[in-house]
């Protein structure tokens, strides 16, 4: 009879200690979505001002693509289009771009020393394989 005891008290505070546990981990959740969010609401922040230009100048969406992809491709062309992500040429392009406008003074004109990117040259020009 005593083993009995035992073991039904046991059983008790095994019981006791797994609704512990699972209300700890309720509250290790809840605190990490919130550490998530506030997170995620720095970086957008740090990104939406990064990406918008400074000094109240504003360039069109597709001409700022525009220049993004022809600065990936002049990556791409400056190691021979050999290995390398297009992933990562872009993530360089994106932030080299953004530079550059961000140098621009209100008036548009490129910051002294800086030129916009080539357009992209043609494929005969290309190294053959």
């Amino acid at each position: 009879m005593t083993e009995k005891l035992t073991l039904k008290k046991l059983s008790g505070e095994l019981e006791t200690l797994r609704s512990q546990v699972k209300e700890m981990e309720q509250q290790l959740e809840r605190k990490l979505e919130s550490t998530l969010e506030k997170a995620a609401a720095r970086l957008k922040t740090r990104i939406e001002s990064r990406s918008s230009p400074e000094h109240g100048a504003s360039i069109d969406a597709e001409l700022r693509q525009q220049m993004i992809a022809e600065e990936a491709y002049l990556i791409a062309e400056r190691r021979g289009f050999e290995g390398g992500d297009p992933g990562q040429d872009w993530i360089a392009a994106e932030m080299a771009v953004n530079n550059r406008l961000m140098q621009e003074d209100s008036s548009g004109k490129p910051a002294a020393g800086r030129k916009r990117p080539a357009t992209k040259r043609t494929a005969a020009k290309t190294p053959a394989r």
